[in-house]
């Protein structure tokens, strides 16, 4: 059976996979408590957690390398953004993602069957879907694509920020085989921005006269908090304090986690985290274009003074029928599921396959990830290795230790790029430092360590 399970791994990581989503952090597992932000069944190793409000989490990946995104011509020193080289990289669909999460505060505490924490952490992520038509609109205008229509239909962004204070806890059960987990967390929104998901933008340019066709369907912007920044005059420097701190975007969220070892040398794990939504009602902005389609064929320029561009922007702006609202919305906040499978060839070495989804958007694929991990008297360390679909290879590493009362860790799930940046489209790392009480409690007699009888 250890045989079957072992070719089954081979072959999960054998699939391609998109990214990666803090998989290196999370084999880090019970040794250090911030992973339990993503299994929430995950147990310290010690009876006192404080976390230093300097766990910091950062990722950022996308469809195209640095290089190909920014580019630098000779003898210049500024970067721009190459539109030719993008078009020429570019997917039929392509993504650009960025997430950080900042803990301000973990409080844990180990009991007899379990354990129990306190957390307050800080969330924003940036998630941009755009087509390849997108892409070639900015790249040649619609030059290329006179008689035939370019399709903007399927790009679309969404910004979210939030922080949440919440209560988790976990508890063994079936003589320590099974560990179940949940948290319960007060959800506050800061900052939104989304298109809506099914909007519709196509451009069709006549073969034989020229003129545009422009069809529009669902053209829905919903923002929160964003008035602060756009008409910042209108505030004292302390309403946005304010606004972050204490405001009415607020709803309740959970994350529910699940281990079973039915083995010494099998163990298999569920979570899913972020169960909820969030209802925008302070500081909301709507901006809405009606269903539109229309033709566009120039305008009359002879003998008139005008700015040409001006006057085109106008006569275009002229045919939507647009206008601002104040409703309220809600979004569903962005969940993140793990699975993972692991195979224990000894107590203290660990192979494991690891299954990611974040459901930020409809179309974002699942990721995977292939790991090791060894456990020393004192730390942890492993690798993690994956194949992205773009053909990229990522290699990432982590290390947490656990020497007297202060706890460091670093894990990247990229650590190629900190050699070559430019050649990779991934960025991913988390590292942070905790106090740690009562490890020597948990331990069997025969592991701890007698100084005075050296």
């Amino acid at each position: 059976m250890r045989k079957q399970i072992i070719i089954l791994l081979a072959i999960v990581v054998s699939y391609q996979v998109k990214a990666q989503g803090f998989l290196s952090f999370y084999q880090l597992r019970d040794i250090v408590p911030q992973t339990s932000n993503f299994q929430p069944a995950f147990i310290p190793d010690n009876s006192f957690t404080l976390g230093l409000p300097t766990n910091v989490g950062l990722t950022v990946q996308g469809d195209v390398k640095l290089e190909e995104l920014l580019y630098k011509a000779p003898g210049q020193n500024d970067f721009s953004v190459n539109f030719d080289v993008l078009n020429g990289v570019a997917l039929e669909k392509n993504h650009i993602d960025a997430q950080v999460d900042l803990n301000l505060l973990h409080l844990g505490f180990k009991t007899k069957q379990g354990g129990f924490s306190i957390f307050a952490n800080v969330k924003a992520n940036v998630d941009f879907v755009y087509n390849k038509d997108l892409v070639e609109f900015l790249a040649n205008g619609n030059s290329n694509s006179i008689g035939s229509t370019l399709d903007f239909t399927g790009s679309t962004i969404r910004m979210d920020a939030f922080q949440e204070i919440g209560f988790g806890y976990a508890r063994r059960f079936l003589d320590d085989k099974l560990v179940v987990g949940a948290r319960v967390k007060l959800v506050n929104g800061m900052y939104h921005v989304s298109i809506k998901e099914d909007a519709g933008l196509r451009l069709t340019t006549s073969a034989n006269d020229f003129s545009w066709q422009v069809q529009v369907q669902n053209g829905v912007v919903n923002t929160a908090g964003l008035d602060f920044f756009t008409n910042s005059d209108d505030y004292e420097s302390s309403d946005m304090i304010s606004y972050m701190m204490n405001n009415k975007n607020s709803s309740v969220a959970f994350d529910l986690g699940a281990r079973y070892k039915p083995f010494p040398w099998l163990e298999v794990e569920a979570a899913v985290n972020d169960i909820g939504k969030i209802k925008w009602t302070e500081q909301v902005r709507n901006y809405n274009t009606a269903d539109t389609d229309f033709t566009f064929s120039g305008i009359q320029l002879r003998g008139e003074d005008m700015d040409t561009e001006q006057a085109i922007q106008d006569s275009i702006a002229n045919k939507f029928t647009s206008n601002e609202t104040q409703n309220a919305f809600s979004t569903t906040i962005a969940k993140r599921i793990y699975l993972s499978a692991s195979y224990y060839l000894t107590p203290n070495d660990r192979f494991s396959v690891l299954y990611f989804k974040r459901n930020a958007l409809s179309d974002m694929q699942a990721n995977y990830a292939f790991a090791y991990n060894h456990r020393f008297n004192k730390f942890v360390v492993g690798i993690l290795g994956s194949l992205r679909g773009n053909n990229e290879f990522n290699f990432g590493a982590n290390l947490g230790t656990n020497i007297g009362p202060v706890q460091f860790y670093l894990a990247m799930d990229n650590a190629l790029v900190t050699n070559r940046p430019e050649q990779y489209s991934k960025a991913d790392f988390r590292f942070g430092l905790n106090l740690l009480f009562g490890y020597k409690k948990w331990l069997k007699k025969s592991d701890v360590v007698d100084l005075d009888d050296l």
